[in-house]
């Protein structure tokens, strides 16, 4: 997001209409983030492609949290691994510090970019490489530690304080971008989802626009454990990409 649409929304009001929903600033040392903490664990996702009344399988993403205490300073690992048998198979790994969720290491290799930057809490470093581009060297001292952030934030949720029509803006270092981006999300509602044997109460979360221009990304929140059960993106024409939590 932009920094002058954040400082519009921070501001409370926007020219021409009644002031504003508080928008939750969601960054490290956020007291919305203060004394919680991730579950280890692994998630399988499924992803289709909807298109002209059929379905079709085209990956599976499975990530897994681990808690590394065999350090001085306790760090989560995530992994996560997108194989497309078709498409952009990757793996990623990133490490974050328990304590505040801030960046130490972040790794991406796909098929079409890859990258890979550390940070310590007033450096970062790295390279990103995209498509048809030359290699890029990363190389900030940063204002004060960044967010560990990857995939439109799906780890996070269990650790936001979604209700309904809350609204976030979520700052985290983005390799791809060389800074600072934000994040948006919206909760628009409340849904059940059935996937096999289970029914989720689920949050309807709007994050905002992702992937070819026109096109917005909306997740369903299982209210209870926060993890991101069902999303869809769509444009207003042409396929639409839907992935499912496979039941534990």
């Amino acid at each position: 997001m932009p920094k002058l649409s954040i400082a519009i929304l921070l501001s409370g009001v926007i020219a021409g209409t009644t002031p504003a929903q508080t928008i939750v600033i969601v960054r490290v040392g956020a007291p919305v983030l203060r004394g919680l903490m991730l579950s280890p664990g692994s998630d399988t996702v499924d992803n289709y492609l909807v298109e002209g009344g059929s379905r079709r399988l085209t990956a599976t993403t499975v990530r897994t949290i681990t808690l590394q205490t065999d350090s001085i300073e306790p760090r989560y690992e995530i992994r996560t691994l997108h194989w497309a048998p078709q498409g952009d198979t990757g793996s990623s790994t990133m490490t974050i510090r328990a304590s505040d969720l801030s960046l130490v290491f972040h790794r991406v290799k796909a098929a079409r970019d890859s990258a890979a930057v550390t940070a310590s809490r007033t450096h970062l470093t790295g390279w990103v490489v995209l498509p048809n581009q030359p290699l890029r060297l990363i190389d900030l001292n940063l204002p004060a530690p960044v967010l560990g952030v990857e995939g439109q934030i799906p780890w996070l949720f269990p650790l936001l304080p979604l209700t309904a029509g809350s609204k976030m803006a979520i700052a985290h270092f983005s390799q791809w971008d060389g800074g600072e981006r934000w994040d948006t999300l919206n909760v628009t509602g409340s849904e059940s989802v059935t996937l096999g044997p289970i029914t989720y109460d689920c949050w309807k979360v709007d994050v905002g626009a992702l992937g070819p221009p026109g096109h917005r990304m909306t997740r369903w929140v299982d209210r209870r454990t926060r993890r991101v059960v069902q999303s869809v993106l769509r444009g207003t024409a042409g396929p639409e990409y839907w992935s499912y939590l496979r039941p534990h």
